[in-house]
């Protein structure tokens, strides 16, 4: 295995990462600059100083674009997939209310998925966050059977 990472698969080919800004994505974005990938990253403002950690990346001034999109903004995520290899959904609403967090994850993963598939991207890898498996102390107990 080669010792310098760029010359590894991802030369050539674009790749987008949905919430780029966060934990788990930027370090996919990390990784994905070392393996040669091009990436384009949705945020919510690319402007955002909170973002300047994802240009100080390795890699990231030739090969990183960010792009604003919002989970339920279907044409910016239109744009910012279009013309990808693949995927990483990394985006989730993120909120105190359950209520308030299902049906954007849900639409926004409906988004996502019909602009991959628009695009003809080949490949879609898509992570869940914490409150999916979270158990709420408050909720009513699953009997046995």
């Amino acid at each position: 295995m080669p010792s310098d990472l760029s010359t590894l698969a991802g030369r050539g080919q674009t790749v987008c990462v949905t919430g780029a800004g966060g934990f788990i994505a930027s370090w996919l974005v990390k990784l994905l600059l070392a393996r040669g990938y091009t990436v384009r990253g949705t945020v919510r403002n690319p402007d955002d100083p909170k973002n300047a950690h994802l240009r100080a990346l390795e890699g990231a001034k030739e090969r990183l674009a960010l792009f604003k999109a919002d989970l339920l903004d279907s044409d910016g995520l239109h744009v910012a997939i279009n013309g990808c290899d693949g995927v990483f959904h990394t985006a989730s609403p993120v909120t105190d209310e359950a209520e308030q967090m299902i049906e954007p994850a849900i639409k926004g993963t409906w988004n996502v998925m019909n602009a991959a598939a628009d695009a003809a991207v080949r490949r879609v890898v898509f992570t869940s966050s914490i409150g999916a498996v979270y158990m709420n102390p408050n909720r009513a107990r699953c009997r046995r059977r």
